[in-house]
């Protein structure tokens, strides 16, 4: 066989019966094999679900996959011979085929040298009467592998059992490049298909880079969020930066400084109020990261004042309010408040520095010499105060004078200059609830104090829990800079500190985790939006995030959801949407499509598909699968482990694929429990509680006191816990308590 029109003659199978745009229908031949086809290069099982057919065409062949095969009683048995009207004919069973036409097989074939090619779609739809046969050995590897193998950038997944066992590559940038979705029910494999694809792609670039001369490791990055700890032994033989909440051997300490929230973060931990808890938790966000002081303190007290004074002034000289009659009393009366004010502070007791003091001084001496000099001579009014002539925009230009050499000696920042809200620049969380006080304070007029309190108590609640505030306000984090944090997290220039970061999650707190989350997915999105805009060119970096249902639950996304689930599903949404451009792939992992954010799914071009039983999940993937092909997953519930689906942008056909099966150190830790084993003995299960309780506890160990944990009750063991239940009341056992 030379090329795909000589072979129609041995390896026909049926004719086309009917036609539609998702559906061809085939009746198959007496002639076809039964139950295994010799004729193509291979034993190939026929007819079988999941199989391929050709039908040939003017522009190569149209390639199907088998959906379904039953069996139609037919009137007379179709046979090649003519028809003997003279016989009487009883019902004959025939085997009818459905097909969903997959794609187009392109014959490139030159003299004997054979090579065929797959595209997407397909070129030309067969009519009724052509014929169906089965693809040579060459054909199905064209199929499964997609494209020419000396070309293309390959990282081997495994094996289609319904191709001849032919080898299934994908293209990590078509892979990775449009967002991926695994998905299948607990045990389907779904973990160890991540891991092995992070394993794989790896491994096929250090080889490429070998081959080319290069002895240096693959400039590759992931970042693992694995909220159930499974990853935690997945890499230990490659160059892996693992963090999880309590560090032990191979691991860092998780470090998600409070500094790194941004403003929409903050307000989502701290259920901010749009009213008033927000604008002032932004405001004092906003000094704390622009370091302009303590609103108390008096160098931030003289900043306000001359920021204020300095603009009133202004306006009112672009308005012309110093010329106009009547009006400029009210400039007048500016002046002489910069006077009382200025005069007042300078009173105070903690002003020491003698050269502001100088200044200060000056400011409130020109500001009544000015409102002096207009006063109208012999003209009062009658509570004894003063009208005024013009005032001179000279003079009033000597007060802004004043005005700017306190600004300058106190170092003010513009209101304009200040960083906004979201600007990762690092500062003290603890000095945050003060700030809030002190801003709501400084309201006259309204009493908004009340309204702040729950506020702040979140903030505090924050520092007092131990877990928590080893993550978002560890002792180091005035060590902790933004480059350090990026180098640490996404990796450092040609990944020299190594191709993946697992981040553990599974001991965050829950009040937290999804703020946790979302800051780790936004800097990471936002850290490569950056580098793009500076360098002009994509960094990749492939984005996993297990138990994706969690993070991006479909009710999240409700106004009635949580501010915290919001923003996390928010920062999801918009990495799905536009994370591609910036050169940030998302792989999402999940036992329960049917939860995840529909635009976050949608997003997804890309399928690996493991058993999947639940009837709501099968149908929310039938209904995101590209190319019509929702049918060909009727198969889902009846998928054996490691078994899986590709489908989509990175497979230019459907392919059945047995994944590579890992070794069993380098599988993420989600074994079904071993509950036989343990029961008969053949498992050994010992239980130190003890141990356990001390560590859950916080408990030293060694002195038999309380750590620093905090998550637990300072003092007591059970018993005295037990006594407390039953009703002795310790007025200071709700210190401890954090809300």
């Amino acid at each position: 066989m030379t090329s795909l029109v000589q072979t129609l003659g041995t390896r026909i199978v049926g004719t086309v019966e009917e036609v539609s745009a998702d559906r061809i229908t085939v009746l198959v031949s007496p002639e076809a094999p039964q139950a295994t086809a010799l004729n193509t290069g291979i034993p190939t099982g026929f007819p079988r679900v999941n199989g391929y057919i050709l039908i040939p065409n003017e522009s190569g062949a149209t390639v199907c996959i088998i959906s379904s095969v039953s069996i139609q009683r037919l009137a007379f048995p179709k046979r090649s011979m003519q028809k003997d009207y003279e016989l009487v004919d009883l019902p004959f069973p025939s085997r009818l085929m459905t097909l969903t036409p997959s794609g187009t097989l392109k014959d490139r074939s030159s003299g004997s040298n054979l090579s065929f090619k797959v595209q997407r779609g397909v070129d030309v739809f067969p009519s009724v009467g052509d014929a169906a046969l089965l693809p040579d050995i060459n054909q199905l590897r064209a199929i499964v592998e997609g494209e020419d193998r000396e070309t293309a950038k390959r990282v081997r997944l495994g094996h289609c059992p319904t191709a001849g066992m032919a080898p299934v590559y994908v293209d990590p940038d078509k892979l990775f490049g449009r967002h991926m979705a695994v998905l299948g029910n607990t045990g389907a494999g779904k973990s160890c298909s991540v891991a092995g694809l992070v394993r794989w792609s790896i491994d096929a670039a250090r080889k490429a880079r070998q081959e080319s001369g290069r002895q240096e490791g693959p400039n590759a990055r992931f970042v693992v969020l694995d909220p159930n700890g499974e990853y935690a032994s997945a890499f230990k033989d490659l160059n892996v930066r693992s963090f999880r909440v309590e560090p032990g051997e191979n691991w860092k300490p998780l470090r998600v400084p409070a500094w790194l929230w941004n403003g929409e973060e903050w307000a989502a931990f701290t259920n901010a109020a749009p009213g008033i808890q927000r604008p002032l938790l932004f405001d004092a966000l906003r000094r704390l990261r622009s370091d302009v002081g303590h609103p108390d303190k008096l160098e931030t007290r003289v900043r306000g004042k001359i920021r204020r004074y300095r603009n009133r002034i202004k306006l009112a000289m672009q308005s012309g309010e110093h010329l106009q009659p009547g009006r400029r009393e009210g400039v007048a009366e500016v002046l002489l408040n910069i006077s009382r004010d200025f005069e007042a502070l300078a009173r105070e007791p903690g002003f020491n520095e003698c050269d502001l003091l100088a200044i200060i001084s000056n400011i409130s001496e020109v500001a009544v010499s000015v409102e002096e000099s207009a006063r109208q001579i012999g003209r009062t009014k009658d509570d004894g105060s003063s009208w005024h002539n013009d005032f001179s925009e000279v003079e009033l230009e000597s007060v802004l004078t004043a005005l700017q050499d306190g600004a300058d000696a106190v170092s003010l920042i513009d209101e304009g200059s200040l960083l906004d809200e979201d600007t990762p620049r690092p500062f003290v969380v603890n000095e945050l609830p003060d700030f809030v006080e002190a801003l709501a304070a400084a309201h006259s007029g309204r009493d908004i104090v009340q309204f702040i309190d729950t506020l702040n108590l979140r903030i505090r609640s924050l520092l007092l829990r131990s877990r928590l505030t080893s993550v978002v306000q560890p002792d180091d984090s005035y060590s902790i800079t933004l480059e350090g944090w990026l180098t640490e997290y996404i990796g450092a220039t040609k990944a020299e500190n190594g191709q993946i970061a697992v981040i553990d999650l599974s001991l965050v707190p829950h009040e937290v985790i999804h703020v946790v989350v979302s800051v780790l997915a936004r800097m990471v999105f936002e850290a490569l939006q950056r580098y793009r805009r500076e360098e002009d060119h994509e960094l990749p970096t492939t984005l996993i995030l297990e138990e994706a249902h969690r993070f991006t639950h479909r009710e999240l996304s409700d106004n009635d959801a949580s501010p915290a689930g919001r923003a996390c599903t928010r920062v999801f949404e918009r990495i799905a949407r536009e994370g591609r451009k910036f050169g940030l792939g998302l792989v999402l992992a999940s036992q329960r499509p049917s939860e995840i954010s529909p635009t976050v799914l949608s997003q997804c071009n890309t399928f690996l598909l493991h058993r999947i039983v639940n009837d709501r999940d099968q149908e929310i993937v039938r209904r995101l699968v590209p190319d019509g092909l929702g049918t060909l997953l009727r198969d889902l519930p009846s998928l054996p482990s490691r078994r899986a689906i590709l489908l989509g942008w990175a497979a230019p056909a459907p392919v059945l694929v047995e994944i590579h099966e890992i070794p069993e150190h380098q599988r993420p830790h989600s074994p079904d429990p071993a509950f036989w084993r343990v029961w008969v003995g053949e498992e050994d299960r010992d239980i130190d509680w003890k141990k356990i309780s001390q560590i859950w506890q916080g408990v030293d160990a060694s002195s038999g006191g309380i750590g620093a944990s905090g998550d637990s009750a300072p003092k007591g063991d059970v018993a005295s816990e037990t006594d407390h239940s039953q009703g002795e009341e310790d007025p200071e056992e709700d210190d401890w308590l954090p809300f």
